[in-house]
């Protein structure tokens, strides 16, 4: 239930970001700095679809922040972006929804969404 941030110094610096219960509750700024955005990998406990919601902004309210990018995951699947040449942001935050509204607000439904990023 905490978010953990791996480094891996290679060729290219890159972050692996895991999350492994995101609700509505807005992970913030796990990158610290700014970067790209290369995967997302999500597993969801809920039988509903779920929609992770992604977000160049530190300070986000769920509901008024507009999402830089929304993905789907099915009702107890699990689900990998591949974003070539990568998502560039300054702050990256992130929370799951119930609906693929971008404004919505609601809990994704009897689970949560286990969420793994790679960004540089």
């Amino acid at each position: 239930m905490a978010t953990t941030a791996t480094t891996f110094h290679d060729a290219v610096d890159y972050k692996i970001i895991r999350e492994s219960a995101t609700t509505t509750t807005v992970i913030s700024n796990v990158t610290t700095t700014p970067g790209s955005l290369y995967s997302v990998k999500m597993i969801n406990g809920s039988s509903s679809i779920a929609y992770l919601k992604i977000f160049d902004a530190a300070a986000v309210t769920l509901g008024t922040t507009q999402p830089i990018l929304v993905l789907p995951v099915a009702g107890s699947g699990n689900e990998v972006y591949e974003i070539p040449g990568g998502l560039p942001f300054t702050t990256l935050s992130f929370a799951a929804t119930l609906n693929q509204n971008p404004l919505d607000t609601t809990v994704p439904s009897s689970g949560t969404v286990d969420v793994k990023l790679i960004c540089t």
